[in-house]
């Protein structure tokens, strides 16, 4: 498969912390990748700079053979990248239907009516259609992931950053969050996945990336991660890691 996305010696520094230490990644079209590791390893980070949230100190990023580090959020949303956050980001005084607007018509390129139809078939998809008049500010913490999971899809992404998206979602919603996620990568969506829940990482990655501060420590199959112990020692430290 070709590359889609190229990160080349990527370099973050927040004063004397490194948050990402020269990473190089290559992700193909279609790819589904967990990325682990733990708190402050540098996940968030370099989805931020990949989403042009963060500009990095050093490196390259290159997105469809095109170099993009630097690039606005908005430009990058236009392009194909789509992010979600760990805390939910929504236009909580607009209703369902209005947020979905917001996303749908934010290049112009279609009509509110097309617009609208887009979205209804989205929020039908993820089982809001009966919320699509309530304000967001109404909505259940579950519900308010599925709003914005919604909201990205009306950007029509290539390459989808998720960042916890599991967290604090009762089971049953989590499962079909889980069928979501594998629906949209077998209609060929690049799927970036950070979780600390390891069971949704296994269970939906055949590509595990370990992040420990800001080195990549592993890059290989949910099977190989689980037994590097690289890993282990990140996780659950040295002596845990040889008992």
């Amino acid at each position: 498969m070709a590359e889609q996305l190229v990160v080349d010696r990527l370099t973050k520094t927040f004063g004397g912390i490194v948050a990402l230490n020269g990473v190089e990644l290559a992700f193909s079209a279609g790819e589904l990748i967990g990325l682990i590791g733990p708190n402050g390893s540098g996940k968030t980070t370099l989805l931020n700079i990949v989403s042009g949230y963060y500009t990095a100190d050093r490196g390259q990023i290159t997105y469809e053979n095109q170099p993009i580090a630097g690039t606005s959020p908005h430009k990058l949303a236009r392009i194909g990248i789509g992010r979600s956050f760990q805390v939910t980001k929504v236009f909580r005084r607009l209703t369902v239907m209005e947020n979905m607007l917001v996303s749908g018509l934010s290049d112009w390129s279609e009509t509110r009516s097309q617009a609208s139809e887009r979205a209804t078939a989205i929020l039908e998809d993820l089982k809001l259609t009966r919320l699509r008049d309530e304000r967001a500010s109404n909505l259940s913490g579950g519900q308010l992931k599925l709003l914005e999971f919604a909201r990205i899809m009306m950007l029509q992404p290539k390459l989808l950053l998720l960042d916890e998206p599991f967290g604090g979602v009762h089971p049953e919603l989590k499962r079909f969050m889980y069928d979501c996620i594998r629906k949209w990568n077998a209609a060929g969506i690049t799927i970036i996945l950070i979780s600390h829940d390891m069971g949704s990482i296994f269970e939906l990655c055949r590509r595990v990336v370990t992040l420990s501060y800001g080195d990549i420590i592993c890059d290989g199959t949910p099977e190989e991660t689980r037994a590097d112990k690289g890993v282990l020692e990140a996780y659950l430290g040295e002596h845990h890691a040889s008992a």
